[in-house]
């Protein structure tokens, strides 16, 4: 059962959070969910940029899950990000001829 409260694109963006980079595998007015080195502790608050086609979007949000990879297997660990702050220019990074997801400004 999907408990997202608003629609996911399939995009793949860079995601900066500290010295790490994200990458996401889908992204939308409410979240992202992404592929890290390491796997975050859900619950931890977590403070960054996504960046593609030349905007740069900084946002503040809570690990809402996480699952560890396998290096052996060369597995990335997965995680999802739900947003409590977003900067305005969210909607033009998912913008590329299809249209954003409904309240997305």
């Amino acid at each position: 059962m999907d408990k997202r409260q608003s629609p996911r694109l399939r995009r793949r963006f860079k995601v900066t959070v500290g010295t790490t980079s994200w990458f996401t595998t889908d992204v939308g007015k409410g979240g992202f969910g992404a592929e890290t080195a390491r796997a975050p502790i859900p619950g931890a608050d977590v403070i960054g940029i996504i960046s593609g086609k030349d905007v740069e979007v900084a946002f503040a949000g809570k690990i809402a899950w996480s699952v560890r990879g396998n290096m052996h297997m060369a597995l990335r660990s997965r995680t999802g990000v739900r947003f409590t702050r977003v900067g305005p220019t969210l909607a033009a990074l998912l913008a590329d001829g299809q249209p954003a997801p409904d309240g997305v400004n």
